[in-house]
């Protein structure tokens, strides 16, 4: 009787225990999940990038078309540069010529047309925006 009572507490033991089976379909389902949870996080922070980009961009590029309207002959030809270390990674490239719209009731008007493109190095991502500006100043016009 005693001899059946030890074996009892055995299978008792046994049956609490999880099989190397159960413990390895465990930790396959925990890696897959590790795994999708990274590369959602790894998204994530591409997503975050980008954003940040194609919303500071347009500021960035509206800034030099500031600079440009101001001092338009400053400007012509092209030209590049960054933005400083406030926006390190940040570069742009102008190109500002001058044009003309020729319209039947009115003279040749003189413009100039301003093209910025913003790029950051690290990501790759550009955003580029073409303005007119009016070439009032004789010097401007072509």
């Amino acid at each position: 009787m005693n001899n059946h009572h030890c074996g009892m507490r055995h299978r008792q033991a046994a049956d609490r225990g999880f099989t190397l089976l159960e413990v390895l379909v465990s930790l396959a389902i925990i890696a897959t999940v590790l795994v999708s949870l990274i590369r959602l996080q790894g998204q994530t922070i591409s997503m975050n990038e980008t954003v940040r980009f194609y919303s500071l961009a347009p500021f960035l590029a509206q800034a030099r078309i500031v600079q440009i309207r101001m001092e338009p002959g400053s400007f012509m030809g092209e030209d590049s540069g960054d933005f400083g270390p406030d926006f390190s990674g940040y570069t742009w490239q102008s190109r500002v010529r001058s044009r003309e719209i020729n319209e039947e009731d009115n003279e040749n008007m003189p413009f100039l047309e301003a093209s910025i493109t913003v790029r950051h190095s690290a990501w790759g991502l550009v955003y580029e925006i073409t303005r007119q500006i009016s070439a009032k100043n004789e010097e401007l016009r072509p």
